[in-house]
C-alpha cells in the first residue's frame, strides 16, 4: 500500500475525528483495498475547495451506513428517518471532514475557502491520475470512501513526500 503522508494522514485524521465526534464511531483503513461499494447501495456528496488549492472532495458510502449514521446523530429509529435528514447528514459529514482535513493539512491559521456540499446523482466520477482515494470502514466494517481530486491537491501530496 502506498502511504500518502501527511496528506494521506490528514484525511484519515479528519474522517476519524468527524465520525467519532458526530456519530460516536471509529474509522480505520479498509482491510480490502480493492473493495467498491455496490452501485445500487451507493450515496455520495461532493464539495469544491477553492483556495489555497483547487479541487473536489467526495464522500461515498452505502445507503445503509448513511441511515445508521443519521439515526445516531438524531437519536431516532431507522424507520423514522427521512431522506432530507439523510441528505443533511451526508452533506454535514463531508463539510466537517473537509474543514478538518484542510485545518490538519495547511499551516497554522492559514485561511481556506470551500463551496457547499452537493449530493451526487450519477455514478462516481472515474478515478484518474489527479485523484487520491481513501478506502475506510467503521468499526462495524461498514465501508466508506473519500476521493480528493485536482492537480493542486495531488501536488500537495507530492510536495509533502519530498
Amino acid at each position: 500500500m502506498i502511504e500518502h503522508k501527511p496528506l494521506y494522514q490528514a484525511m484519515i485524521t479528519a474522517v476519524s475525528q468527524t465520525l467519532e465526534n458526530m456519530v460516536f464511531m471509529e474509522v480505520m483503513e479498509h482491510f480490502d483495498r480493492t473493495y467498491e461499494i455496490p452501485a445500487e447501495e451507493l450515496v455520495w456528496t461532493s464539495l469544491l475547495i477553492n483556495d489555497p488549492v483547487q479541487g473536489e472532495i467526495r464522500l461515498a458510502m452505502s445507503n445503509n451506513l448513511l441511515k445508521k449514521l443519521t439515526g445516531n446523530v438524531f437519536g431516532i429509529d431507522p424507520e423514522d428517518i427521512t431522506q432530507p435528514q439523510m441528505d443533511d447528514i451526508l452533506n454535514e459529514l463531508l463539510n466537517t471532514i473537509v474543514g478538518l482535513f484542510l485545518t490538519n493539512l495547511l499551516a497554522d491559521n492559514q485561511e481556506y475557502k470551500m463551496g457547499l456540499p452537493e449530493l451526487g446523482e450519477e455514478p462516481l466520477p472515474e478515478v484518474d491520475a489527479d485523484t487520491i482515494v481513501w478506502k475506510l470502514m467503521t468499526s462495524d466494517e461498514d465501508p466508506l470512501q473519500i476521493y480528493a481530486s485536482g492537480a493542486s491537491i495531488v501536488a500537495l501530496n507530492d510536495n509533502n513526500n519530498n
